[in-house]
């Protein structure tokens, strides 16, 4: 979703970019940020909000500290397109699965998953993924370390 329209100026951005870098800024500070009163910050940002702009205002936490600190990416290929729905549901309600992409290629989804050891990890593919009717095959890569791993932008 691109933000092109005259409604969301450079201000909007600017303030969708000082809470992606500190989610816990208070209206004074990120007014200040911006060059706004707190409560012109307070109003755009509540709007940013209430149009969808600004998903959730939230923290990262480790991966470890949350003992979640094995990654991988999984491709999943499912047998039909009309199994896609059901598929998709099951994901979304996974803990484990942080990212749901549907690629181009042989596969049809690729997940990014975070669990805590490889035995957590082979239950998520073997119990979850493979237990899905629709699921034909699982293609697996175990992330050895991340030189960068940021969510800033979320869509």
């Amino acid at each position: 979703m691109s933000i092109q329209n005259s409604e969301h100026d450079q201000l909007d951005r600017m303030i969708a970019g000082c809470v992606m870098q500190d989610a816990a800024l208070t209206s004074t500070q990120l007014g200040e940020k911006v060059g706004l009163s707190s409560s012109a910050a307070n109003e755009r940002l509540r709007r940013l909000k209430q149009n969808g702009y600004v998903k959730k205002i939230t923290a990262l936490v480790s991966a470890e500290f949350m003992d979640m600190a094995l990654c991988a990416f999984i491709f999943v290929t499912l047998d039909k397109a009309e199994h896609h729905k059901g598929f998709l549901k099951a994901v979304g309600g996974n803990k484990s699965i942080l990212e749901c992409h549907h690629v181009t290629g042989e596969h049809s989804y690729l997940l990014k998953v975070r669990c805590s050891n490889t035995k957590a990890l082979e239950s998520l593919i073997s119990d979850f993924l493979k237990g899905q009717s629709n699921v034909a095959k699982t293609l697996t890569q175990i992330v050895l370390s991340s030189h960068k791993d940021e969510s800033l932008i979320v869509d």
